[in-house]
């Protein structure tokens, strides 16, 4: 079904035309501003309890019941409070800390090595620059044995100088001191590596088990108090013991994640303090207490003058995300209505009037609120697809506006779907009856089976489902009732519309019947060329049809200066000036506007009778001129337009151009048929008049197929029936049975 369009001549499109505010997206924002505060309105009135004056101390004349759940948040907080209290910290060992801490130990002593081998060669060097000193010959002093190699001792203080001490040093990751380095070089490699591996376990044992935080001066005690226990010279326990308390790390840590986890989830366990909706806040005659107070006051029940922020901004949230989602999806999937914002301001009125209804329903009765008029408006006057997101927004709306109740939403989505699919493909408006029958009878199933599973019994079911009766009934009253204001009011033209614009007993088609036999014979034609083209390509075949019935009314007003009017051949063309037929044939498209606005056909259908044949050449009577030599331009002789803006009445175009010229054939066969209708789409398409149609090479060839298909069954062949006198069989027949012969009498 495609979309409506508006009549171009209604006040609200001359306010439109204001050219400072004739933008589109002005009015698309403007209309859902206004929706927005309109629906925060109805809502607003509808959930708004009734507000007290009360203070800390004072009487309730009556008892206050919570209009909604509502938590003592005092109460629950300090039950929450006392179970995180009771959950005990959790600490996390890190396995990737004590590797590391290993690792940077066996570095450290793999750095004592590479000190060690420094010093030697420092030595080696020295000695060396000894040699060179005393010309190659190292002194030997007198009392040193001759059979030992003397071997010179350089100064301690000169050899281990700051600088050299500072490069010792810096091969350590850790801070180590002068006697520490000394104590490196001068050990027994044998006594470094019993140092090494003592170090090594004690620290890996200890950090097996885990070091807290405030474990970490402890385990740094027993470290040293572990090497003391060694019987490791004094200097290396001290060496082993500055390594260890620098290296050694917790690793058993304080994991805030899972604990605060725990603590969450322990307060989470915590059931809420609640007070039901219609459980007594404050019982009357009883003094009003400081909680009660807070919570009167949460539910925007003091008259205090201060707004109920919590209510308010969660019926602007609902709001906002309702309209959010309709704006989304028709972003996505519905942009033509973007562009049309008297489509927006339609959908935007039937949404509020169906939500104000259902407020000043509820007041009579809870189950009486018109659940399907929406989405059965919509189906009929836009499109069934947005009806349907139209109706579970407002099955959320409507579920807000009754205290989230259940059976509102259920009945409002299964109603309104039941009368979306109801009345999707009907086109009489006594069908919209039925549809609220079926309507009703949904409703009734929903209310029912929700009383029973609720209730558990047969009374409250059976009351009611005469108001869920009464639901349905209602809905397509107002339904049948508002659809002619909404048609009139935006110019809508609705397939039931259609459907009685196709009646033969229109005044303009009866006309045209009496009239014109001949171009009423041809528009019926045109029609179902135009329809099985449309249903062919998937646009709207009811319009096309019933397009192709009045896109030729103009022909009333002259039919025969129009060949399929002429009796007994008389052409009155054949005594007037080509320019001046030209006029005439191509005055039967404004006098068909004139028509049109006369008998009120909507927009959609002048459409039609404007654009049948767009800016094609009245290519008969410019030849006729050419060959009389008047001497004029081709551009002289084309319809004023404008192009066909729409499959519909391109289709049109289309089939009255072959409908025309497959009648003129002589041979009516299917092939040259076929081909016949290909090259009339062909020269239209290279004429540039489906240039706004937005037909596709794929949909011209599906229209080539269905013209054929259908003007083949027109002009199919008739067998040439023999000629027979039917006296003279007669006759015969008689006398055959005179003489005895055998005969057969055919039946009468």
């Amino acid at each position: 079904m495609n979309l409506p369009v508006v009549k171009r001549d209604k006040p609200i499109r001359k306010i439109l035309a204001l050219r400072m505010f004739h933008k589109s997206y002005f009015w698309n924002i403007l209309i859902l501003v206004l929706t927005f505060f309109l629906i925060f309105f109805i809502l607003f009135t509808a959930v708004s309890p009734e507000r007290y004056e009360l203070k800390v101390g004072d009487i309730a004349p009556e008892p206050i019941p919570a209009p909604r759940d509502v938590e003592d948040e005092l109460a629950t907080q300090a039950k929450r409070q006392e179970a995180m209290e009771k959950v005990p910290e959790y600490y996390t060992l890190h396995q990737n800390i004590t590797a590391g801490t290993i690792a940077e130990i066996e570095e450290i002593f793999e750095k004592m090595d590479e000190a060690r081998s420094k010093v030697e060669e420092r030595l080696r060097q020295w000695e060396e620059e000894q040699k060179q000193g005393q010309g190659g010959e190292s002194p030997m002093p007198s009392y040193a044995p001759q059979e030992e190699p003397y071997r010179p001792t350089p100064d301690p203080a000169e050899f281990y100088d700051e600088k050299f001490m500072g490069e010792l040093k810096s091969l350590f990751t850790i801070q180590l001191s002068n006697d520490n380095i000394m104590t490196i070089l001068n050990a027994d490699k044998q006594d470094l590596n019993l140092l090494k591996s003592h170090l090594v376990d004690t620290m890996q044992a200890m950090l097996e088990v885990g070091i807290k935080e405030e474990q970490l001066a402890e385990s740094k005690a027993s470290l040293g108090n572990a090497l003391q226990s060694t019987t490791l010279p004094n200097e290396l326990k001290l060496l082993g013991t500055s390594i260890g308390v620098t290296t050694l790390k917790p690793n058993l840590l304080y994991d805030y994640i899972r604990t605060n986890q725990e603590k969450q989830k322990a307060a989470d366990q915590v059931e809420k303090v609640i007070y039901k909706k219609g459980q007594y806040i404050v019982e009357a005659g009883q003094p009003v207490t400081e909680a009660q107070i807070k919570m009167l006051a949460e539910l925007g029940l003091l008259k205090d003058n201060r707004m109920d922020v919590p209510l308010i901004t969660g019926i602007a949230m609902a709001v906002f995300i309702c309209l959010g989602l309709i704006s989304l999806y028709m972003a996505y999937y519905e942009k033509e209505l973007i562009e049309k914002p008297l489509m927006l301001l339609l959908i935007s009125m039937i949404l509020c009037l169906t939500l104000g209804l259902t407020y000043v329903t509820t007041l009579l009765n809870r189950y009486l609120i018109p659940t399907a008029m929406a989405g059965m408006l919509l189906a009929i006057l836009v499109r069934p697809r947005i009806a349907i997101v139209i109706n579970m927004v407002l099955a959320v709306l409507i579920g807000f506006m009754t205290g989230m109740q259940l059976y509102t939403v259920v009945m409002t989505f299964t109603g309104g779907l039941t009368g979306i699919l109801m009345v999707k493909s009907r086109h009489q408006r006594n069908s919209l009856i039925w549809a609220g029958v079926g309507v009703a009878a949904v409703c009734v199933i929903t209310l029912v089976s929700i009383d029973m599973v609720s209730s558990g019994g047969w009374q409250s079911p059976v009351q009611s489902s005469f108001y869920g009766l009464m639901s349905g009934l209602l809905s397509s009253i107002l339904t049948i009732g508002t659809l002619p204001i909404w048609e009139n009011i935006f110019g809508i033209i609705t397939p039931i519309r259609l459907v009685e614009l196709s009646n033969p007993n229109q005044p303009l088609l009866k006309r045209l019947l009496m009239e014109t036999p001949g171009t009423y014979h041809h528009s019926i034609i045109v029609g179902n060329l135009a329809e099985s083209a449309a249903d062919a390509i998937g646009a709207n075949g009811l319009l096309a049809r019933v397009g192709a019935y009045y896109h030729d009314i103009g022909k009333l007003v002259r039919p025969y200066y129009f060949k399929e009017n002429q009796l007994y051949n008389q052409n009155p063309h054949d005594k007037l000036n080509p320019v001046l037929s030209k006029k005439i044939i191509i005055s039967h498209v404004k006098d068909g506007l004139e028509l049109a606005k006369k008998y009120k056909l909507p927009a959609m259908i002048q459409d039609f009778i404007a654009q049948h044949h767009g800016t094609t050449v009245v290519a008969y009577f410019y030849h006729k001129a050419k060959n009389n030599n008047i001497d004029m331009d081709l551009d002289e002789f084309r319809y004023p337009g404008p192009k066909p803006t729409s499959k519909e009445t391109a289709l049109v175009m289309l089939a009255d151009t072959a409908e025309a010229a497959v009648r003129a054939m002589a041979d009516h066969s299917s092939e040259k048929i076929g081909e016949q209708i290909r090259k009339l789409i062909r020269e239209k398409f290279a004429d540039g008049q489906l240039d706004n149609a937005d037909l596709t090479m794929r949909d011209l060839e599906l229209t080539a197929e269905a013209f054929t298909n259908v003007i083949s069954g027109i002009f199919h062949e008739r067998v040439e029936y023999p000629d027979i006198n039917s006296f003279d069989e007669r006759t015969k027949t008689v006398n055959d049975i005179a003489n005895g012969q055998q005969a057969v009498i055919p039946k009468q």
